[in-house]
């Protein structure tokens, strides 16, 4: 069992640190360039750990821990393949074009890029998408966050929501973009050493991997099956999906979706115009897929092992249910008081890294992308908007979490679909196509958001297939339709 007081002093000291850290850089941040993109100056160690701190979320740990207790290894493998795969694909492709191209118009975002390539329209079209879909994606980690805190520490929900929440818009709106990514490297640290020493412990716990192989295997599961179902391929997923016989599309698509977002999230791909040089961007394009690779195979491994383990204690039904409850219950059942306390706080450091990415990409955006595009801004001024920008976008999700309506639910649901469908066809347009079509560009992002909306009101539980999927689908055939139906930017001009 875990220490509540232990955990709560270690989680504690954790927040003091994030706070301090917050401080001292905001003694270094001299203007909007380094509020925004801590002086495009960062190294390899924090662009790389930064990338990854903020793309694994707490879900990564519970529902991507977790789910594999429902689904089998062809989830962990998937999962992991893809994670790797687009985390190359980002630093490889995305990476370099990106740097090259901020550094060349001095780009403060990601929808100014859209501005220099598309025009003032499009800028501002991607600055309302990541406002609206950024803030509802925050409701969910704030909701993961509190949850957690609440079940292992007994701590009441509000409060839980009102002390992660805080402690990142302080450190976030006082140190801005160079808070951001020092915390995170922090926290990349913590997530990476608590995900590989919980998978290490558990191995060594069921006797080495060949033993809990062996052992899994004969486990009794669900609806009559055994363990060797865990691996097979389409054969286990949540009953909803297995009735209508669409495991592996679910699985295929699900696993994609999650992944291939390392290509076009604002809140990721932003480190990239903060590199401080070619170098970095060519050495992170080796330590990013690494770490993620290595985390992703220890972390999202962990799920089918939990019937080996959660049955010697309980009964499974909780779990099979929940299986945000896998990864933590296992935790604290194997590991000793102490480190299951730092392994909480890994997740919780989780949470955070993420949230501080997003409320800083949806303030710069709101300033940078909207608000200076209706009225001319000094930059003292613009500073001083942003970071109070900062303080009203952590607190609106935060609120929204407490006791969120259906339509949020929804909302939340979609929005990691919507961000990475809106922003992938036109990013990659802008970056390698010197005349794409300002049109096509900006009616692919439009068609984009409202395909997903519609797939996941109506058509997701009937086929279970991720929004992503349908959504990227119709973008690109929008962008390709429109590009060749339209005159390109040279012969309307003429």
């Amino acid at each position: 069992m875990i220490d509540v007081k232990l955990a709560s002093l270690v989680l504690a000291i954790y927040l003091v640190l994030m706070l301090l850290i917050g401080v001292y850089e905001y003694r270094k941040t001299r203007g909007l360039l380094d509020f925004y993109l801590a002086g495009r100056k960062l190294g390899t160690l924090v662009v790389s750990f930064s990338f990854f701190a903020t793309y694994f979320s707490t879900a990564a740990f519970l529902g991507g821990g977790g789910f594999g207790f429902i689904a089998g290894f062809q989830w962990s493998a998937f999962l992991t393949f893809f994670h790797i795969l687009f985390a190359l694909l980002a630093w490889m492709f995305i990476a370099p074009k990106m740097r090259e191209l901020a550094h060349a118009q001095k780009v403060l975002t990601i929808s100014e890029i859209f501005r220099n390539k598309y025009g003032i329209p499009s800028q501002v079209l991607a600055a309302l998408i990541i406002l609206f879909f950024f803030e509802f994606y925050m409701v969910s980690i704030y909701k993961g966050a509190g949850n957690l805190l609440q079940v292992m520490l007994s701590m009441d929900y509000k409060a839980a929501l009102l002390i992660t929440g805080v402690v990142v818009m302080i450190y976030t709106a006082i140190g801005g973009f160079r808070a951001v990514v020092m915390t995170d490297l922090i926290q990349g640290l913590l997530i990476l050493v608590g995900g590989v020493a919980l998978f290490i412990t558990l191995i060594l716990t069921l006797g080495g991997l060949s033993n809990a192989i062996q052992s899994l295997s004969n486990v009794k599961l669900f609806a009559g099956m055994t363990g060797s179902s865990l691996f097979e391929l389409g054969k286990l997923s949540p009953p909803p999906i297995m009735k209508a016989g669409m495991v592996l599309p679910f699985i295929l698509s699900l696993t994609f979706a999650i992944s291939v977002a390392q290509l076009a999230s604002p809140q990721l791909v932003v480190r990239f115009i903060a590199a401080k040089d070619d170098r970095v961007i060519a050495h992170g394009m080796i330590l990013t897929p690494l770490i993620i690779g290595v985390f992703a195979i220890c972390v999202f491994s962990i799920g089918p092992f939990g019937w080996l383990i959660i049955p010697k204690y309980t009964s499974v039904k909780p779990f099979l249910k929940n299986v945000d409850l896998v990864v933590p219950f296992i935790a604290m059942k194997l590991f000793p008081t102490g480190i299951n306390a730092l392994l909480l706080t890994a997740i919780v450091a989780a949470a955070m890294s993420t949230i501080n990415s997003l409320v800083h990409v949806v303030s710069t955006a709101f300033v940078r992308d909207i608000l200076q595009n209706v009225k001319t801004i000094k930059e003292e001024t613009a500073l001083r908007i942003t970071r109070i920008s900062v303080f009203l976008f952590t607190l609106i999700p935060l609120v929204a979490a407490i006791n969120p309506p259906g339509v949020i639910v929804e909302i939340v649901g979609v929005s990691f679909s919507v961000i990475t469908a809106a922003f992938l066809v036109p990013l990659v347009s802008a970056l390698y196509f010197k005349r794409p079509n300002p049109v096509a560009a900006s009616a692919s992002m439009v068609i984009a958001v409202i395909v997903c909306v519609l797939w996941h009101l109506f058509f997701y539980k009937v086929y279970w297939i991720y929004p992503v999927v349908p959504g990227l689908i119709a973008s690109i055939t929008a962008y390709i339709a429109l590009s060749l139906a339209l005159p390109s930017p040279t012969e309307h001009v003429a």
